[in-house]
């Protein structure tokens, strides 16, 4: 239902055939023809080659139906438009809107909301669990239908969308910086007829710096178990399969996890946490952080993005957070140890072209902790210094950055007095300790696999 200018990448592909032939491919669909640009509320004809309906309103629908049926607007051009209506092959009308278009891919009752769309589908846990028919939600934005990814490292995804005024449902390229960096989530249609395909294990995600919990002199970290949803602690400097120790369930439920130092004074270092479900903030305490320590101390925070902890930049004793507001673009800082909506501070704008931020702490030697950014568009690895983290400050430091995940700020693992990165390979799961400051390929040691 709503929509935003900021949703059309610049990268997006609007070759039909491209995009359509992988359709075909994939789920055996023939081409639609092309008709004259649609008018609000006009009959339509049942144009489409492959639409014709095997299942009913509100019915069990096949992936292949969901497809079909959204390419039939792309072959009517049919014109957005969040007041007007239009028929679907069977001659139901939607409205003519980005969720319009899902729910009539999707053979719905009704043409539902970007909000309302999760009441009619399941939040799937990661990106590669996508199949053709399933669709990417932003609920406060913008809604596409997924086609399939192009390629078998799933950088880039196909997609059918209804973008904004001025154009017509087509097909398009996301890639998969940009979906993460738009905050979009996937959802899979209640009543899809094909079973999900098993997804192998990914890994680790939200790999998260805790300090040193075992008092061994190096820093330690948790991880969320991708397959599981576990919550595992390993110790440092090697972060090995034998350190590796389950501490925790149901982490799956959770979208961000930052490891933000001693909240509570007790000379433990605590976790914040967002519920994905409700957006509420949670602070856990160290070193278990068990349930019994579970305390909410916010609400909203579904509307920001990339949680990074910045140490003490106020000082004032707690450490800090900063966080991009995701429909804007604007950095933002808040205190600790509460982190409440009285401590905001905007510090910058623009931070949405960024799909990672960290914390590595002091960079720069001058005492105050600087910033990591990695750009969506590009993979270029920037640093900027703090406290302000303004754009007199960035320094471009590295390329290709894109290839990689779970960046992670670990403090000084080879005792140089430098703070060291952790990064793991999306291609091969393998985890890498890169040294800084510059953050080097020279500097790259890889420390772990299936991460």
């Amino acid at each position: 239902m709503l929509w935003s200018v900021q949703r059309f990448p610049r990268t997006a592909v609007r070759s039909a055939a491209v995009t359509l032939a992988l359709a075909s491919a994939v789920l055996g669909l023939t081409a639609p023809s092309q008709a004259s640009p649609a008018s609000g509320g006009a009959p339509a004809a049942v144009a489409a080659a492959g639409a014709t309906a095997t299942s009913t309103v509100g019915g069990a629908i096949s992936r292949a139906e969901i497809v079909s049926r959204a390419e039939y607007w792309v072959a009517q051009q049919v014109p957005y438009s969040q007041t007007n209506y239009y028929r679907d092959p069977q001659g139901r009308p939607y409205r003519t809107d980005c969720s319009g278009l899902v729910s009539m891919a999707w053979h719905l009752g009704t043409s539902a909301t970007t909000w309302t769309l999760p009441d009619y589908s399941s939040r799937l846990g990661d990106l590669d669990d996508l199949q053709p028919g399933d669709a990417l939600n932003d609920v406060n934005s913008h809604v596409v239908l997924f086609v399939g990814w192009t390629n078998s490292a799933r950088t880039t995804a196909n997609i059918i969308e209804h973008a904004r005024p001025g154009t017509v449902a087509r097909r398009g390229q996301y890639t998969r910086s940009y979906i993460q960096a738009q905050g979009f989530r996937p959802y899979r249609y209640h009543k899809v007829t094909e079973s999900p395909v098993p997804v192998p294990d990914k890994g680790m995600t939200n790999i998260t710096p805790v300090g040193d919990v075992n008092g061994d002199g190096a820093p330690d970290v948790i991880a969320v178990e991708t397959a599981t949803g576990d919550l595992f602690r390993y110790l440092g400097p090697g972060y090995g399969g034998s350190t590796r120790t389950k501490i925790g369930h149901g982490w799956n439920s959770i979208s961000d996890i930052v490891g933000i130092g001693d909240l509570t004074g007790d000379g433990t270092a605590d976790a914040l946490a967002v519920e994905a479900e409700t957006g509420d903030l949670y602070r856990y305490s160290g070193p278990g952080f068990g349930g019994s320590t579970k305390v909410k101390i916010g609400t909203n925070w579904d509307s920001m993005a990339q949680l990074t902890p910045i140490g003490d930049v106020t000082g004032d004793g707690h450490p800090d957070l900063i966080a991009v507001e995701r429909s804007s673009g604007d950095l933002y800082r808040y205190s600790g140890p509460g982190f409440g909506g009285g401590t905001r501070v905007k510090i910058g704008h623009g931070w949405n072209t960024y799909h990672t931020l960290v914390g590595p702490g002091d960079l720069t030697g001058d005492g105050v902790a600087d910033l990591l950014a990695v750009h969506a568009e590009t993979g270029e690895l920037f640093r900027y210094s703090g406290p302000g983290y303004g754009g007199s400050t960035k320094v471009k430091i590295g390329t290709n950055w894109d290839s990689m995940t779970n960046l992670t700020g670990i403090g000084d693992l080879t005792g140089d007095g430098v703070p060291d990165l952790l990064a793991v390979d999306a291609a091969t799961q393998k985890l890498y300790r890169y040294t800084g400051p510059g953050f080097g390929g020279s500097t790259r040691v890889q420390i772990g696999t299936k991460w």
